[in-house]
């Protein structure tokens, strides 16, 4: 007897193949999940990498290498050109006033002041000559005087004596009118010889003084060629540490041209460059500090430069607190010291911590952790101003979070992360 056999269904004969395209689409849907879906990375961070945003006290400040200078300093010169024959000290060697720094030597000047002094010897003798016989003139001027005065003391003496014989009758009216009028001009004359001489004798005086006033003229004239002599030995103008002195055996030194600079050490002062963004911030009386071995020093900036130079400018700063003798020790012209501008007074504000996220980010987005801490997404943010420790939160997070500080580089393009521990 026969057994009829049901018909099998059409997709019975398909079936195999159903199945596979099921899967095959199962397949293209779940990368188009992954495609469209955040990208996730397995990555393992370290609790040192981890860092908690916090509303604390946050100090904007300049972080800068300042170096040390002398508050005043001193510039040597030269008074007169020569060829340098010796130097008596170095580069920081610290020097009192009227210490050796160079001598010099210049035959040419040797023979000028060498010349001037015997000229000066010369002349002084002439001088002498010229005042002895002017003295001699004067004493005779003066015996003249004396004569005259004697001889018009007579002529009234012998006029008196003619009157009287007159009055006698000795003589008569016209011998006593022959007599008074020889007497009057004899007395004339007399006076006239007596003004002439007197005048001599002025102009004699006034001579002498002029010979007198020239011998003291050369006399300075042969002290400033003794001076240029000592010109060439330069000395230390001040007490305090030399410094910028270049000079070699034999090198050719102007008139007028710097040998070196002396530092007083009574008082320091820090130079520093800020870059160019901070010249409308830095202002006069702004404080900082440093630390040097171990001490921290106050300074506030006193001076600044308008000018820019390679996308910079200068500043000076001095220390409010003068440091004690022993402290003054450590410090040193020319060493550097980290210093650190406040730019303001410490405010309230959210902060993180600096980290190598910056590199990456720029500061626009982070990676938080949720509050499990296995998870870390990837959440946009805005930074405002900075330091050397911490970053102003202005938006994104909120206190508490958690983010990752450290780099992103081996992130890739992951918007979310698994995170395990160590």
């Amino acid at each position: 007897m026969d057994i009829k056999i049901p018909k099998r269904p059409w997709y019975v004969k398909y079936l195999k193949y159903i199945v596979g395209g099921a899967v095959l689409a199962g397949l293209m849907v779940y990368a188009a999940i992954l495609q469209l879906g955040p990208r996730t990375l397995k990555v393992k961070i370290a609790d040192e990498q981890i860092a908690v945003v916090t509303e604390g006290e946050f100090l904007e400040y300049i972080d800068v290498n300042g170096m040390v200078a002398p508050a005043t300093s001193m510039r040597v010169n030269a008074k007169e050109g020569g060829t340098v024959e010796r130097i008596c000290c170095h580069n920081g060697d610290v020097l009192q006033r009227g210490d050796t720094i160079l001598v010099l030597s210049n035959p040419r000047v040797l023979e000028e002041i060498a010349a001037e002094r015997q000229n000066y010897e010369l002349q002084q003798m002439q001088h002498r000559q010229q005042l002895i016989e002017m003295q001699q003139k004067s004493i005779t001027l003066r015996g003249q005087a004396l004569q005259a005065d004697f001889e018009l003391k007579k002529m009234a003496q012998d006029y008196e004596l003619a009157e009287e014989e007159a009055r006698m009758g000795v003589r008569s009216q016209a011998q006593l009118k022959v007599a008074k009028d020889e007497y009057e001009y004899n007395r004339r004359r007399t006076l006239l010889n007596i003004e002439s001489l007197h005048q001599d004798s002025v102009l004699n005086v006034i001579s002498r003084q002029l010979i007198q006033q020239q011998m003291t003229m050369e006399t300075q004239r042969l002290g400033n060629s003794n001076r240029r002599l000592d010109a060439f030995v330069i000395l230390s103008p001040t007490d305090g540490q030399i410094s910028n002195l270049n000079a070699a055996i034999g090198a050719q030194v102007s008139a007028g041209e710097q040998v070196g600079e002396i530092g007083v050490l009574t008082d320091y002062k820090v130079t520093a460059r800020l870059n160019e963004y901070y010249i409308d911030r830095v202002q006069t009386g702004l404080p900082a500090t440093a630390v040097l071995k171990g001490q921290r020093y106050a300074f506030e900036v006193s001076r600044t430069t308008p000018q820019v130079q390679d996308h910079s400018f200068a500043v000076e700063l001095k220390p409010t607190t003068i440091p004690s003798p022993r402290e003054g020790e450590k410090w040193r012209f020319g060493q550097t010291l980290r210093l650190q501008i406040e730019l303001g007074k410490p405010e309230r504000r959210l902060i993180i911590p600096r980290g190598s996220f910056y590199a990456q980010t720029s500061g626009q987005w982070v990676m938080r952790l949720d509050k499990s801490g296995h998870r870390a997404s990837r959440v946009p943010i805005k930074l405002g101003r900075q330091n050397t420790e911490h970053y102003e939160v202005l938006s994104g997070l909120s206190a508490g979070d958690r983010i990752l500080v450290s780099g992103y580089e081996a992130f890739g393009d992951a918007e979310v992360l698994e995170v395990s521990g160590d």
